[in-house]
């Protein structure tokens, strides 16, 4: 099915459906690897990355503020942060999701997926230490905030692995591959008409992204091209 869109509008759209499926993502690796209630592996980013890499920074900013959805209102708004702090969650995201763009094609990928990070991770350290020192101190205690900060990193580090070998073949497509795969795995251990549902949705979504991918690498036909 090829959509009559133009390539901006057809960008945008992968975008938004890549942050989907990070949402979905996020919300699969938080349920299911947790440190404790306030602390769990969040492979979102995942779609940050390719987008950004993909597409360049402006969309993977706009990636990353809509992957930041779920994050926000699991640690944010019912979370320690709260609402308002809970904002620098979307910030950082896109910070990443901008700074990954911009370095996509200049260093290699593995590069990217950890200097990209940098801005956010410091962002995030300013924030846990402010909340520990004024804001929240009885919430945020220091085994707390050293868990947050080394999952975080090692996140980033199995990140900056898949994207780095997924990058010698066509980054979108395969990165939404391997997205499945995980999902797939992590499904075996939950079984649920809820999660039944939200692999369909993900299987849709996907097969309408590789769609979107596909059209544009398609060149206009010559009675196209002379209109």
């Amino acid at each position: 099915m090829r959509l009559n869109i133009s390539d901006k509008s057809r960008k945008i759209l992968i975008t938004l459906l890549a942050g989907v499926l990070g949402n979905l993502l996020g919300f699969l690796s938080t349920s299911l690897v947790s440190l404790q209630p306030q602390i769990a592996f969040d492979l979102s980013h995942f779609a940050t990355y390719a987008v950004a890499i993909y597409l360049g920074p402006f969309y993977g900013l706009l990636a990353g503020a809509v992957v930041a959805l779920y994050p926000y209102v699991k640690f944010g708004v019912l979370g320690v942060m709260g609402p308002v702090l809970g904002l620098s969650l979307i910030l950082g995201k896109a910070m990443t999701g901008w700074f990954a763009g911009t370095l996509s094609g200049r260093v290699r990928p593995y590069l990217v997926v950890v200097i990209a990070f940098i801005p956010e991770f410091l962002l995030t350290v300013i924030l846990l230490k402010s909340m520990q020192c004024w804001l929240q101190p009885a919430l945020v205690t220091s085994v707390m905030l050293s868990q947050i900060l080394y999952k975080e990193w090692v996140e980033i580090l199995i990140l900056s692995f898949v994207l780095e070998t997924v990058a010698r073949r066509e980054i979108m497509e395969t990165a939404i591959l391997l997205t499945e795969i995980f999902i797939v795995a992590m499904l075996i251990r939950h079984e649920s008409t809820q999660i039944l549902l939200m692999l369909l949705s993900l299987v849709f979504i996907t097969l309408t992204i590789i769609d979107l991918v596909k059209q544009e690498k398609i060149p206009d036909s010559p009675a196209e091209n002379n209109k």
